[in-house]
């Protein structure tokens, strides 16, 4: 008995459920424990499916999101989902018009899967699209049309809250409940990021930085200087966030500044709650998320990617390091593509081809 529940909690696939893998966007996985730095040179190749081409196409496959056993990736026709252990195609949602349509951002909510884009083909009026598409399925269950293009999307607590502003549009956030589109609340001439910590979502208008609650849009604390969020600790206690060329550690209950650290500002950024992991050109460096002082610093042979951190390993889109000390724990090449390590394989998605990994 006891042998056959370990098997079946093995076999649930863990929720990377945002893009950053949580709310907070961390792009740190707690969880993953199989592959490690003494598996990482050792995976073998499972599975690998072709995904759905169209020219011409504005979207392009990106990290998928994971839930349920189910993998979910934009593709250039529209979004599909994937058995985690098997690749196995459980269904395709193709967009009215894929070759005006700009590659979606995911994030899951229950069992409703936000995507959020817009069309791609005005550059002085273009608008958004919120889908939501249930997980088992991939049928719609709502959908909304708005004026502002989508340029953040977050999703926390039974929200999505988005924001844009183009030549036509005036800089807007808007939030939906996610069970049914309703509309919840709208702060013209306020830009939020696509992060968010404990229900806190960071607010920019003018210069000064807003915590609103997701939920209700009511104002938790106000700052001076617009900071823009770009990562939040798993813990929810601190934003990660720019202001021109400086990197900052907010508060997220107050707002306070515990540290700045000036020239380090990044979009490229990742954090365990222990260190800030950056990434800016060659370089990827780890800084202590105490002070901001740099604890390792490694210059890669190829330009570096989002940060990815799970089961001890940094991945950079180049060499994968330790996560602790920056030294190279591997440079296999097969691994090549967005990566996703959680629940003891790691996912890779291409333009043409998803694929996983195991030891």
């Amino acid at each position: 008995m006891i042998k056959a529940l370990l098997t079946l909690a093995l076999a649930v696939l863990p929720a990377w459920d945002h893009p950053g893998y949580d709310a907070e966007d961390s792009y740190y996985n707690p969880h993953e424990t199989a592959v490690n730095a003494t598996s990482i040179n050792h995976l073998t190749r499972t599975w690998a499916v072709p995904l759905r081409q169209q020219d011409p196409t504005c979207s392009t496959p990106t990290n998928p999101v994971a839930a349920g056993n189910r993998l979910f990736v934009p593709d250039a026709m529209g979004i599909s989902a994937y058995g985690a252990t098997d690749g196995r195609l459980l269904w395709h949602f193709t967009w009215d018009a894929p070759d005006d349509t700009l590659t979606p951002y995911l994030a899951l909510s229950g069992n409703i899967l936000i995507a959020a884009t817009g069309d791609c083909h005005s550059n002085s009026d273009p608008n958004g699209l919120l889908t939501a598409l249930n997980v088992a399925t991939g049928k719609p269950a709502w959908h909304v049309a708005t004026d502002i293009p989508v340029a953040t999307l977050a999703v926390d607590k039974g929200v999505a809250a988005i924001s844009g502003s183009s030549p036509s549009d005036e800089l807007t956030t808007l939030a939906y409940r996610t069970t049914d589109g309703r509309p919840l609340w709208k702060k013209p001439l306020y830009a939020s990021s696509g992060v968010s910590a404990d229900g806190r979502l960071l607010l920019t208008h003018n210069e000064t930085t807003t915590a609103a609650d997701i939920v209700t849009g009511a104002a938790r604390w106000t700052r001076p200087t617009a900071w823009t969020a770009q990562t939040a600790t798993p813990a929810s206690d601190h934003f990660l966030a720019t202001s021109g060329t400086t990197l900052a550690a907010l508060s997220a209950a107050d707002g306070t500044v515990s540290w700045t650290a000036p020239a380090k500002a990044s979009m490229l950024l990742a954090t365990d709650g222990r260190r800030v992991y950056r990434a800016d050109g060659r370089s990827v460096e780890a800084l202590d998320i105490r002070n901001g002082r740099r604890q390792w610093s490694r210059t890669l042979p190829v330009e570096a990617t989002q940060p990815l951190r799970a089961g001890g390993l940094l991945y950079t889109g180049g060499p994968i390091l330790n996560a602790a000390t920056g030294t190279v724990a591997s440079t296999a090449t097969a691994y090549a593509g967005h990566q996703l390590p959680t629940g003891g394989h790691l996912y890779t998605t291409t333009n043409t081809t998803l694929s996983g990994y195991a030891p």
